[in-house]
């Protein structure tokens, strides 16, 4: 069994047989070490980081060995059973998922193999220029934009379901009035039961940024306490304590989703926000006086110049790109200015 056949496998692209042809694979005791060579790259190759030491492949390997074993006596409940929460995130992730859900029917099993009640907590980190999907225990899906932090139980408890965000995220919720769920996050915190909304809110930037889609939500924080409706959206800029609420498409608010960047109406302070992180460059307004212009775009496979260059077009400014040396690596800065 090589590296290929195992990703293909955790992908749900084999046939049956091929499928049969890994489990059986797997069950052996004897491709241990190659299983665990494997799976590490798998995890070395994979687009997103977890916090803590890398996982022990041998107790992992025993753990999911042991749900095939289950699943022999069960043939009409397929391998993807297993991982069927994060099905279709699984050419994205891959064994970070796998060690999740590995783990979550581990300490979740009404089995014998129960061994502990405590619940984990997992944190994920996306890489810069990276967006991925997970599953939360709930149901509920969420998507991860780049250089975002999430962090959520194992499993849900008590009369809420809460995680935190630190970065951007759509959150598809699902619905259950009994248990609310919150999102928290430095500068706001987002409470609902049941509905679509994408969050910006990098704590680094001081700007706090929800938009709804779908359904209710109430906003608490920094901002005081805020009730959206679909296809509002609230801006939040902690720096100047300054709150905006704007009616916009909502759509526009998911297109980096599928690799696009959309800007409708965005006063340019707030806009060049999202550029930095998406070009992963610093912007920097050097003119306080152009900070209120508002700015349209939509960019998807433009470089910074290109981009530049149309924000220049369509507004009275102009920008100075600059290199800079910080701690011997040479890093660009865009600088704008009113024409």
């Amino acid at each position: 069994m090589n590296y290929p056949e195992i990703v293909k496998y955790l992908e749900g692209k084999t046939t049956g047989s091929e499928s049969e042809k890994v489990r059986t694979w797997l069950r052996d005791s004897r491709n241990e070490t190659c299983s665990r060579k494997i799976l590490a790259e798998i995890w070395t190759n994979s687009r997103i980081n977890f916090s803590g030491e890398k996982p022990d492949f041998e107790i992992l390997l025993k753990r999911i060995s042991f749900r095939l074993a289950q699943q022999k006596a069960f043939r009409d409940r397929p391998v993807k059973v297993i991982f069927r929460m994060y099905s279709k995130a699984a050419a994205i992730l891959l064994l970070p998922l796998l060690i999740l859900t590995a783990s979550y029917i581990y300490f979740n099993s009404s089995s014998d193999l129960l061994v502990s009640k405590k619940v984990s907590m997992y944190e994920i980190h996306t890489k810069p220029g990276t967006r991925t999907k997970i599953e939360l225990p709930d149901g509920t899906m969420v998507w991860l934009n780049d250089k975002t932090t999430i962090k959520y139980p194992e499993y849900f408890k008590g009369d809420n379901r809460q995680v935190f965000v630190d970065g951007e995220a759509y959150f598809e919720v699902v619905s259950n009035s009994q248990s609310p769920f919150i999102v928290d996050n430095p500068i706001m915190k987002t409470i609902v039961t049941g509905t679509h909304f994408n969050i910006y809110a990098y704590s680094e930037d001081h700007f706090f940024e929800a938009t709804l889609l779908e359904g209710k939500v109430h906003l608490e924080g920094q901002a005081g306490k805020i009730d959206l409706t679909p296809g509002q959206r609230i801006q939040y800029d902690a720096t100047k304590g300054m709150v905006r609420r704007d009616i916009i498409n909502p759509k526009n608010s998911v297109d980096w989703i599928n690799g696009k960047l959309t800007i409708r109406n965005e006063k340019l302070e707030s806009a060049v926000k999202k550029l930095s992180r998406w070009y992963d460059i610093e912007i920097s307004i050097s003119d306080p006086s152009i900070a209120l212009y508002e700015l349209t775009c939509t960019l998807e496979n433009e470089k910074i110049g290109q981009c530049m260059n149309l924000i220049s077009q369509a507004l009275p400014v102009q920008y100075i790109l600059k290199e800079e040396k910080e701690n011997g690596k040479t890093r660009q800065k865009i600088q704008l200015m009113k024409k």
